[in-house]
């Protein structure tokens, strides 16, 4: 039976993201609304960031929910792709605040506005900068340790929130010594941050939508070939997410070898795959017997 994610496991992801959620909010109604308010078009880009990561939490919980469920007859191999579907809808939440922000930044180059900086929007400023940097440092912690791809992917786009507090925090203290032109400049500066973060985790997300080589196939061939009684092996394949790897591939054993013996050949070269490989889920093994003079004619 194919194993799935731990139900205590999924339990913590969902329970971590809903804390994620919440500071999300947080700092960003702090800062969008302190943008609006004194008019810091950068202040207003990065509460837009930090709401699209709220939006992108909420879009992580439906994925890890799914992702939850076990193998049944329509999802014989579980439902954990519809957790990488909810990473690759993290990385269009970005794009779209990419647009938006850029959007905002031509509108302040083009017609100016009138802008307030004061003690608050600093304040503002830096408490988002150590509740991100907190969010960050504990969601990519956690996210190893449970295996998670979306809390991966959200710690990714948290610590682009860290940049873009910093980028922040610049065109402010450039606006109150007379460059008020550095504001749009580091919304643009976000917009790049941001942007970094979504390819990175597109790029992941396809890798295993489209079933992306995880293992180079020479590593396992020298393995099994490795283990007495395997005369060959062919037809490796490995897909995929990082820390959920499924293998399957060929070995030759000696043709007349008992079937019992056969099976706990193809045991010890899954065992032994496993042991080398950590990330390793599963591996699915295809005995063929060896017949050396079919391979002279």
């Amino acid at each position: 039976m194919l194993n799935h994610v731990s139900p205590s496991h999924l339990f913590q992801t969902k329970k971590i993201l809903f804390v994620v959620l919440s500071l999300n909010l947080g700092v960003s109604v702090l800062k969008g609304g302190w943008g609006y308010w004194t008019g810091f078009i950068s202040m207003q880009a990065d509460g837009l960031h930090s709401f699209l990561d709220a939006g992108s939490t909420v879009v992580g919980l439906v994925g890890v929910w799914i992702a939850s469920h076990p193998p049944d007859d329509t999802h014989p191999y579980g439902h954990r792709k519809f957790e990488t579907i909810a990473s690759f809808c993290i990385a269009f939440f970005l794009f779209i605040g990419c647009y938006e922000i850029l959007k905002g930044s031509y509108g302040r180059f083009r017609d100016g506005a009138t802008t307030e900086v004061n003690l608050g929007s600093f304040v503002i400023m830096f408490v988002s900068l150590g509740t991100n940097y907190f969010v960050a440092q504990w969601e990519q912690k956690e996210g190893i340790h449970l295996k998670s791809e979306v809390l991966v992917a959200d710690a990714g786009h948290t610590r682009s929130d860290i940049w873009a507090d910093i980028s922040v925090i610049i065109g402010l203290v450039a606006f109150q010594i007379g460059f008020p032109i550095f504001d749009p400049i580091a919304a643009i500066v976000i917009v790049g941050i941001i942007g970094k973060a979504g390819v990175h985790i597109f790029m992941e997300s396809s890798k295993v939508l489209t079933d992306y080589s995880r293992i180079d196939p020479k590593e396992i061939e020298v393995l099994a070939l490795g283990i007495e009684g395997i005369h060959a092996c062919h037809a490796i394949r490995t897909r995929g997410s990082l820390n959920h790897v499924y293998v399957d591939l060929h070995i030759h054993v000696p043709a007349e070898m008992s079937l019992e013996k056969a099976h706990c050949l193809s045991h010890r070269v899954e065992s032994e795959i496993i042991k080398k490989f950590p990330d390793v889920l599963e591996v699915v093994i295809h005995l063929e017997p060896h017949l050396p003079h079919l391979e002279h004619d």
